[in-house]
């Protein structure tokens, strides 16, 4: 899973997988191992590869977040890059326009046809990415006017998947 954390100002791209029972993580350009496990409440405890462990609380409304490790707090943000790319994507595409593969994957299936009217928030591909499954939604109210993909089709990101006037 990969997102960005904002913090101070600043951006920092962070992408988390498993890995075995805990997780690697890449903060910047620095990857590291971690356990992180709930110790109830809003308190979890962090233990690194290297052993060292720490007791932190971790409070989230939304996106913004609150460690407190100690006696300082940080505020962090954290952004979903394909949330502000769709985001941006929505601005951009105005009243219809061809709605675009947000990032590389496999169609399962297509959930309209051609000539379908659909409204703002309809799913129309379910797209494969990342061995998760995600619902590519009209962005706007339209008719579905051209269909360029079918199930099981390979798309790259920014590949055209269907065209709403």
């Amino acid at each position: 899973m990969r997102f960005i954390a904002r913090h101070g100002g600043g951006d920092v791209e962070v992408e988390v997988e498993r890995h075995g029972a805990a997780y690697r993580v890449r903060i910047g350009a620095r990857w590291l191992e971690a356990d992180l496990v709930d110790a109830g409440g809003f308190v979890r405890s962090l233990r690194l590869q290297n052993g060292t462990q720490f007791s932190l609380i971790h409070h989230r409304e939304g996106n913004e977040h609150l460690i407190t490790l100690g006696s300082a707090t940080i505020p962090i943000e954290i952004i979903d890059p394909l949330a502000v790319r769709r985001r941006r994507t929505e601005d951009e595409m105005g009243s219809g326009g061809t709605v675009k593969a947000l990032m590389p994957g496999r169609v399962v299936r297509v959930l309209v046809s051609k000539g379908d009217s659909v409204q703002k928030g309809v799913g129309l591909v379910i797209l494969e990415a990342m061995k998760m499954e995600n619902e590519i939604q009209a962005r706007v109210d339209g008719v579905v006017d051209e269909i360029f993909v079918a199930a099981g089709d390979t798309v790259e990101s920014g590949a055209d998947l269907l065209h709403i006037v």
